[in-house]
């Protein structure tokens, strides 16, 4: 036993040491040679003991490393690549504070044999976490939660060390009962609920002709566009941990894109009412084609530009110097993973998009309240579209505002206040069904596509159904509605 100790001492003495400027970093290396230690010998004999005795070090300590000894992880090729500087590795007691000493571990390759997800301190601080000199990783927003080294591996990129961690199958994450029912029951089958009634929506626009006037087919498009970003954010809610990488980042990206195109759909309504109300406009068919390019290519357009922006940031290393933060997409999350990049991508673009729409409704409000004498089907239109702004408008606005709060305060109970406006914006498809599909006039005719039946028109006001004839001013005209 005592030869035992002896050598296990001999072998500390020839490891240990303190590190110059290294140590002031507290950063650790592999030790490749021996070094002179400016403690003395007994000093390192009792440090090395004590750590022994409380279990802080090991006689044989292994690191998992993703890619291994001197590679780095190279986010645009999504490979691992030799590295030009030897990556440095931080090691932490359990109270946070640098081991000011170095020692000798083994580097053990390769991802854990489990789904997982990323922690990146950087990103988010609620992802710290400490690297002990024993090799377990200790995460304290997880209360101070070990993983063994099966459980976990180190993603050295040339930008910063993140842990790939087993998800929460094998780790459970620090969560209440209610974000897990919120999260991972109500909010996807609120999600489900809400596409299945704006592809019904869809379906019916489709089916009647009558409704494919161009505030119609504007009307279409908006739908289409949240109904797949809904089901994408079901997909990503339902089966991260199934999704490989570059799923997760295909996904992250289809989400961006149609969510954009979603607010840009209503802002392109918002602006064809505004149109509308303020001058007359030609309804032929002709100019309604054109206008629909012109506003197909400004809801398609600018969303695809917006997100081929973010890709391009985020995988091209020529973009490196232009300020714009990395959406670091599928990293720690199958969406944006750093509020920098979502607010310049995604909040950013859709807040000056709902400014716009509050504009354009209240310009047109105006308008029509000025007017001596507006028609019957002016405020009906108008009115109807008016549900629709508030619907997709205004509680994406507090959507917004939400997220800044939340940003700034972390507490549950803040967020509990905004899970009304989340469940809102969740069950917009039903809202938007039962506003547009769910009258009199529209399912009537729906009936008569269906069925082959025939019904008389004169039960409706001409606005409710599309009789070509004309209205005031050739106003706002919207078949069947």
């Amino acid at each position: 036993m005592a030869s035992a100790t002896c050598g296990l001492l001999l072998v500390a003495l020839l490891v240990v040491g303190v590190a110059g400027s290294g140590a002031s970093s507290g950063q650790n290396t592999v030790n490749e040679e021996g070094r002179a230690s400016p403690l003395t010998q007994e000093e390192v004999e009792e440090k090395v003991e004590a750590l022994l005795e409380v279990g802080e070090i090991e006689a044989n300590v292994t690191v998992p490393v993703c890619c291994g000894f001197d590679m780095v992880f190279n986010m645009s090729k999504m490979s691992c690549d030799p590295a030009q500087e030897k990556p440095l590795i931080s090691f932490h007691h359990e109270d946070g504070l640098p081991v000011e000493y170095q020692f000798a571990y083994k580097v053990r390759a390769g991802f854990p044999n489990c789904t997982f997800f990323s922690l990146q301190p950087e990103v988010e601080p609620e992802d710290a976490f400490h690297l002990l000199p024993n090799g377990q990783l200790v995460i304290p927003s997880n209360t101070n939660r070990r993983l063994s080294t099966d459980q976990f591996c180190l993603l050295v990129t040339e930008e910063q060390v993140e842990a790939i961690v087993c998800f929460p199958d094998k780790v459970r994450m620090k969560e209440s009962s209610f974000d897990r029912v919120v999260y991972q029951t109500l909010y996807p089958v609120g999600l489900i609920i809400s596409a299945i009634f704006l592809a019904t929506t869809f379906l019916v626009y489709c089916m009647v002709g009558e409704l494919q006037d161009l505030l119609g087919r504007c009307l279409m498009c908006s739908v289409l566009a949240l109904c797949i970003a809904q089901v994408s954010t079901v997909i990503v809610q339902m089966a991260t941990h199934l999704l490989s990488m570059t799923a997760c980042i295909f996904m992250a990206v289809m989400m961006h894109f149609w969510y954009l195109s979603a607010f840009l759909w209503l802002n392109v309504i918002c602006f064809n009412v505004f149109l509308t109300v303020w001058w007359k406009s030609d309804a032929s068919y002709g100019r309604v084609s054109r206008w629909f390019a012109i506003f197909s290519a400004y809801g398609w357009g600018l969303a695809l530009l917006l997100t081929s922006l973010a890709i391009a940031r985020d995988f091209s290393e020529e973009l490196d110097g232009s300020g714009l933060p990395k959406p670091n997409f599928g990293q720690a999350r199958c969406w944006f993973s750093g509020d920098d990049a979502l607010i310049i991508f995604f909040y950013g673009p859709t807040s000056v998009v709902l400014g716009l729409n509050v504009v354009l409704f209240c310009a047109s409000a105006y308008k029509l309240c000025s007017l001596n004498k507006s028609s019957e089907a002016r405020m009906f239109q108008f009115s109807l579209y008016l549900k629709l702004f508030v619907l997709m408008g205004v509680t994406w606005i507090f959507e917004v505002i939400s997220y800044f709060v939340q940003r700034k305060a972390k507490d549950s109970n803040t967020n509990y206040v905004w899970l009304v406006f989340d469940m809102i914006n969740i069950m917009q498809g039903l809202i938007i069904f039962v506003v547009f599909v769910c009258r009199r006039a529209v399912l009537i005719r729906v009936c008569e596509v269906v069925c082959g039946v025939s019904y008389s028109k004169q039960k409706f006001p001409s606005y409710y159904l599309n009789t070509d004839a004309d209205l005031p001013n050739n106003e706002i005209k919207h078949s069947v509605i």
